[in-house]
């Protein structure tokens, strides 16, 4: 994979675009418990594929460890460890799946990620928090999550009719985990190293600008105005990514 030698080799304007996409992504996890992975992730990968996985997974962390502190009253441990058992499968075989794939394969299953978690939600299927269904979700964010930073749609659909702060504290402590575990899962395999650690650093000011904005404007955000929006700029930013890598 040929990468830029130094951060300031991606494009200003590209960069630019993508950092917004990381202040918006931040601010609608710190509201609904994802949203960053789906909306910046497809950008970031334009900008830079080292952006992705291991840079998403990184900033991750403090964000949902500050998510699930705040609301770690309406935690749900035990979805959170039969999700985390279901997981550990997941990221085996998303680890593996970066160490053979091509560069072209990793960008097209970032996009097609995003889409197809932009048409099940906007699905009417609904799951419960049965132990099978929380394993098998954990097994496939963890899937999702370790091969493209995008982990969050299949712990979020779990969840969708709970109470929004068990879904938030709920969903955020088993990405504080799981991200962790995708990390070493990405180290063990080599697809993370000091380029990765950069990125993520780079992310990080954008993380705490959005989670910051979100706390300001809490009580004027309401979820079901911004999920028509969260989804279009889902759906149009994996499009452009997939249209750039066949064009």
């Amino acid at each position: 994979m040929n990468l830029p030698a130094t951060i300031l080799d991606i494009p200003t304007g590209l960069l630019m675009i993508a950092m917004a996409a990381v202040v918006f992504g931040s601010m609608v996890q710190s509201t609904l418990g994802i949203g960053l992975g789906m909306l910046a992730g497809p950008l970031l990968t334009l900008a830079d594929r080292a952006f992705v996985p291991g840079a998403i997974l990184i900033v991750i962390l403090p964000m949902t460890f500050a998510i699930a502190a705040r609301e770690r009253s309406g935690i749900d441990y035990r979805g959170v460890g039969l999700a985390l058992i279901g997981r550990l499968p997941g990221v085996i075989l998303g680890a593996w799946a970066i160490a053979i794939a091509s560069e072209r394969f990793l960008v097209v299953l970032v996009g097609s990620t995003v889409l197809a978690s932009v048409a099940l939600s906007m699905t009417r299927v609904r799951f419960t928090t049965a132990p099978r269904t929380l394993f098998t979700a954990g097994l496939v964010s963890g899937f999702m999550g370790t091969s493209t930073g995008v982990g969050g749609p299949p712990m979020a659909m779990t969840y969708q009719h709970a109470d929004p702060a068990v879904m938030r504290s709920t969903v955020s402590a088993f990405f504080l985990i799981g991200a962790c575990m995708s990390i070493i899962g990405l180290a063990v395999s080599g697809a993370i190293g000091t380029r990765q650690v950069q990125l993520g650093a780079l992310l990080l000011p954008a993380v705490a600008i959005g989670f910051g904005l979100a706390q300001v404007f809490a009580k004027r955000i309401r979820p079901e105005s911004i999920r028509p929006a969260v989804l279009t700029v889902c759906a149009l930013s994996s499009i452009a990514l997939l249209i750039e890598e066949f064009t």
